[in-house]
């Protein structure tokens, strides 16, 4: 049965929403273990006012190859077809993130730079969206460096290290930060499980997101 090619995009690109949500939004989860651990120190972690993003936008057809390319892989790797690696570079993740509708929660909140092999994100987002109802008016301002990596069949993500406001975040919260995998509950999730068994590897090389299938 031949496939729609506007099915096929949004099937591929939901599928990236689920790897984009977790390299992205384990900033949010680092932010939040901090406050966790870190009481008294809310108006040195948040602001009054949101932080100005950077946006990607790239052009029409330089998107539709993009989507593309990624429900090709989605596919592929669905039906334990041999495939290439899907790479992605942070102007393709921060593009996605600015038009799939599966990503729309990270839109203007969430942007991300790849410096060799250094995953960067900035974030900013109202308290509120984040559960912190008890900081409501207030703005979470972050951007954080970490390191994603496959093992095992389980994904790992570490924060290396953690800035809010332009100040870096307090020793003894990233010391508790540091050595938790914050994709944690990711992994629990039998759909992801079930995913993340039919690939190889899950890097950040040479200014890329790397993913790398069993073929």
């Amino acid at each position: 049965m031949t496939t729609d090619p506007e099915q096929r995009r949004r099937r591929g690109c939901l599928f990236f929403g689920g790897l984009a949500a977790v390299v992205l939004v384990v900033v949010l989860l680092g932010i939040y273990l901090g406050y966790r651990y870190a009481k008294g120190i809310v108006n040195q972690l948040t602001d009054t006012k949101p932080m100005s993003l950077p946006s990607v936008h790239l052009a029409q057809a330089q998107m539709f190859q993009l989507h593309d390319r990624v429900a090709t892989f989605q596919d592929a790797v669905r039906d334990e077809e041999s495939t290439s690696p899907l790479e992605l570079s942070a102007d393709e993740l921060n593009a996605l993130i600015e038009t799939d509708p599966a990503l729309a929660a990270l839109k203007n909140h969430v942007y991300v730079s790849i410096d060799g092999s250094q995953l960067r994100a900035q974030i900013s987002f109202p308290a509120e969206d984040l559960g912190l109802d008890a900081l409501r008016g207030r703005y979470i301002n972050a951007s954080g460096v970490f390191d994603a990596t496959l093992t095992n069949e389980q994904l790992r993500i570490t924060a290396e290290s953690l800035t809010a406001k332009g100040k870096p975040v307090p020793r003894h919260v990233m010391r508790r930060i540091a050595g938790q995998n914050l994709a944690a509950k990711f992994n629990e999730n039998p759909r992801a499980a079930t995913g993340l068994k039919k690939l190889q590897s899950i890097e950040v090389k040479n200014g890329k997101l790397i993913i790398t299938p069993k073929n």
